[in-house]
């Protein structure tokens, strides 16, 4: 075929012609489709979002009732504390006797929450920190013979005992029972010399009997560890009133 039949140049010429195209037909069919750069960057950032929402989701859905419960407990303490001892580890927040119908309706909506995730923490899985902090929610509601009760079931296998002593002793001392108040409040430093809580706490209780030379030694011995803080500046508003 080659030396006879495609021997003319017109023929070679056609059969050049005939390749070339079959060849561009190959081609053709058989070329993927690409997507263009930004086509791809957008689907890359579609991808991604979509990724970090489902882990927000899965994170949110897994929070803890105690987790729950306690980011509103330290909401309420945060606004404005409803109690005038200090309660353990909670943050700092101006205390006042008089109240606005608002700030306490935000309140009881706050404390609410707080108790029904916490007593469905203490249903759930009845730990020393979770009786611990749903005690101190009754704290925050007055609800002090519920405080109590929690605090002392608390007490049993807890890692933080002086810290219960020390809400204890808040609870006792609100209900107007200055000795066991006391008690508490020494227990408390007996096991943790430095909690200031239960210093602060102590010299509260003994202004509150009149006993004014003691209160004042735990004034000072609080400003001797703590001069900087907006609970120093309390101890001082005590130390001069």
């Amino acid at each position: 075929m080659e030396r006879y039949f495609f021997a003319a140049p017109a023929r070679q010429e056609k059969l050049r012609i005939a390749a070339a195209l079959k060849e561009r037909q190959h081609a053709r069919t058989g070329k993927r489709w690409l997507p263009s750069t930004e086509l791809r960057i957008a689907a890359s950032i579609l991808i991604i979002f979509g990724l970090t929402f489902g882990v927000w989701r899965a994170l949110r859905n897994s929070e803890s009732e105690f987790d729950k419960g306690m980011v509103a407990l330290q909401t309420v303490f945060r606004e404005q504390r409803p109690i005038e001892p200090r309660v353990s580890t909670l943050p700092h927040s101006r205390f006042t006797s008089t109240r606005g119908s608002e700030v306490d309706d935000q309140r009881t909506d706050q404390l609410r929450r707080a108790q029904l995730h916490l007593a469905q923490a203490v249903k759930e899985n009845p730990t020393p920190e979770a009786h611990h902090s749903l005690g101190k929610v009754y704290l925050a509601q007055r609800k002090f013979d519920d405080a109590i009760r929690e605090f002392q079931q608390s007490l049993s296998g807890n890692q933080n005992q002086a810290q219960v002593y020390n809400d204890l002793g808040v609870a006792w001392l609100e209900k107007g029972d200055f000795n066991r108040s006391l008690e508490s409040f020494n227990k408390a430093l007996q096991l943790d010399g430095n909690l200031l809580e239960a210093l602060f706490n102590r010299a509260l209780c003994y202004e509150r009997q009149s006993r004014f030379d003691q209160a004042k030694r735990d004034w000072n011995e609080y400003l001797k560890r703590d001069s900087t803080s907006p609970w120093a500046d309390e101890a001082r508003r005590h130390l001069t009133s």
